[in-house]
């Protein structure tokens, strides 16, 4: 049995019971909840992101106009790590999981099982800028001279992090070599 721990069955058909887990991972969830992912992503980029308040006045930023705001004061760097991190990775992974589980676009199973480990790997920085969010509130909160809020953008963008996570979850990549 390979370690595998017996599921109860039905006494009188003898049916098994499947565990959740199992009906969950689904090439079908994950497109759905990729495509759920990728609106409240948008949303959540659009969308007010974080206010700061300094002597009176409060300045609101979208998480792009926040980017563009960073790149308007020359700092090129952080604004390209945001960027990408923020609005490029989280896409990519979007996309990749959409055309890994896609059954209208003609892959062979090794492609499919690259793009499905692309979006394994881009979706680990998928947190970055919510980490930059969270220090940055933290060490101005220490400050006492700014005040810096989370706004609904910040809660949209986690939850559409946490939907691309659970889209990567539920991919079920079945098949050996080079198959259509």
């Amino acid at each position: 049995m390979n370690g595998d721990v017996p599921l109860p069955s039905c006494p009188h058909c003898g049916a098994s019971a499947n565990p959740l887990w199992t009906r969950v991972i689904d090439n079908r969830n994950a497109a759905v909840l990729a495509l759920f992912a990728m609106g409240v992503l948008t949303a959540g980029i659009l969308m007010p992101f974080i206010s700061m308040s300094q002597l009176g006045t409060t300045r609101t930023f979208s998480l792009l106009g926040g980017i563009r705001e960073l790149f308007d004061r020359r700092s090129y760097f952080i604004g390209c790590v945001l960027l990408t991190f923020s609005v490029v990775f989280p896409y990519a992974k979007l996309l990749a999981i959409l055309v890994a589980t896609s059954r209208m676009v003609g892959l062979s199973m090794t492609a499919r099982r690259r793009l499905a480990h692309v979006a394994h790997v881009t979706g680990r920085y998928s947190m970055l800028d919510i980490l930059v969010v969270a220090v940055m509130i933290v060490v101005v909160k220490f400050d006492g001279l700014v005040e810096i809020k989370a706004l609904p953008g910040t809660i949209l963008f986690c939850v559409a992090v946490l939907l691309s996570i659970a889209a990567g979850l539920c991919v079920k990549l079945e098949g050996k070599g080079d198959e259509r």
